[in-house]
C-alpha cells in the first residue's frame, strides 16, 4: 500500500509539472517549471529529476537548446497522460488494489466523504 501511495504521489507531480508545461503552449525549459510550481520546497534539482523522469517515459521531448538547458514539449495531452498513468497504478503491476487506490486517493485529498458514497452506491449496483 505504500508502494501504491508513493507512485500515486510521483504520478500526481508528473501531472503538475505536465500542467506548467501544457499551458506554456511552447518550450519550456526547466527553471521556467521550477518557478512555476506553487506550494511546493523543492529544489531545482528535484524539478529536474522529475522532468528527466517525465522525458524517460516518454510523456514529454527534448525540442532544442537554449543556454545551457534543454526545452521541452509535451508528447501527451493532459487526459492521455491521465488515462495511461491511472491505467498502470490500476493494472495490478503494484500488487495494490481498488481499496489501496481508494485510501491513497483520500490520503492525498482526492475523495471525500460524498465520494465514498457515491462509490458505494456504484458498488451496490454492481452487485444487483
Amino acid at each position: 500500500m505504500r508502494h501504491l501511495f508513493r507512485n500515486w504521489q510521483i504520478l500526481s507531480t508528473g501531472c503538475l509539472i505536465g500542467k506548467i508545461i501544457w499551458a506554456a503552449g511552447k518550450p519550456v525549459i526547466i527553471t521556467d517549471i521550477w518557478q512555476a510550481i506553487e506550494g511546493h520546497d523543492w529544489t531545482y534539482q528535484t524539478v529536474q529529476t522529475f522532468v528527466n523522469r517525465l522525458n524517460m517515459k516518454g510523456f514529454i521531448k527534448i525540442v532544442g537548446k537554449k543556454v545551457r538547458s534543454f526545452e521541452y514539449l509535451p508528447l501527451l495531452t493532459r487526459a492521455e497522460y491521465v488515462a495511461q498513468t491511472r491505467g498502470h497504478l490500476l493494472n495490478g503491476n503494484e500488487g495494490a488494489s481498488l481499496s489501496d487506490f481508494v485510501v491513497a486517493m483520500q490520503k492525498l485529498g482526492r475523495c471525500n466523504a460524498a465520494d465514498l458514497e457515491k462509490l458505494a452506491e456504484t458498488v451496490k449496483l454492481l452487485r444487483g
